[in-house]
C-alpha cells in the first residue's frame, strides 16, 4: 500500500480532504483496492478516517463498491469503529445490490433497523436498505411496516421523517 494514500488519510479529516480522496478514486487516480484495504484495516483510526471517503464514493459512483460487498458484510461482524458500520450501511442505500447479496444484506440491515440499541443513523440507513430490497421482494414489506409503526412514538424526528418516506414506498407494493 502506498505511503502517499495513507498519509492523505491520516493527515486530513476535513470534508474537502475526504471528498478529494473519493474524487481521486472515482477518477482512477487512486486505486480503490488500496482504499478499501484501509477501510478493512484493524486500525480503528484508519478505518474511521477512510469511512468518510468510502461513503462519498457511494454518493457519486456506488457501483464501484459492489465488488467489496462481501468484505463489507464480513467487516460488520467485527467493526472496529461505528463510522465503518454507519458508512457501510449508508453505501448500500445507494447501490443496486446484486441479487446474491440481497438476503444477507437484508438480514444484517434488519437487525440494525429493528434493534433500538443501535444509533439512529444505523437504523434509518438500514431501514432504507431493507425497503429497497422489499421493493423487489414485496412480501418483506410486511416485516418492515410494523417495526416502523411500532417505534413511531419512541424515536427521533430523523426516524419519523425516514419512516414516513419508506412507509409510502412499502405500502405501494403491499
Amino acid at each position: 500500500m502506498s505511503k502517499e494514500l495513507l498519509d492523505r488519510i491520516i493527515g486530513g479529516q476535513t470534508k474537502s480532504d475526504a471528498k478529494a480522496i473519493a474524487r481521486d478514486v472515482i477518477q482512477g487516480k487512486v486505486d480503490i483496492d488500496e482504499l478499501m484495504g484501509h477501510f478493512f484495516s484493524d486500525d480503528w483510526v484508519i478505518c474511521q478516517k477512510v469511512a468518510w471517503p468510502v461513503g462519498m464514493i457511494a454518493d457519486f459512483n456506488p457501483q464501484l463498491l459492489v465488488p467489496y460487498i462481501g468484505q463489507m458484510l464480513e467487516n460488520l461482524e467485527r467493526p472496529v469503529h461505528d463510522a465503518v458500520i454507519r458508512n457501510t450501511i449508508r453505501t448500500w442505500q445507494f447501490m443496486d445490490i446484486p441479487e446474491d447479496w440481497e438476503g444477507p444484506i437484508y438480514d444484517k440491515c434488519f437487525d440494525y433497523f429493528s434493534n433500538p440499541k443501535y444509533p439512529v443513523a444505523f437504523r434509518v440507513f438500514a431501514m432504507t436498505v431493507c425497503t429497497d430490497i422489499a421493493m423487489k421482494h414485496p412480501s418483506l414489506a410486511q416485516e418492515i411496516i410494523p417495526i416502523i409503526e411500532d417505534n413511531w412514538d419512541n424515536v427521533s424526528a430523523a426516524w419519523r421523517a425516514r419512516g414516513k418516506k419508506e412507509l409510502k414506498r412499502l405500502r405501494s407494493v403491499t
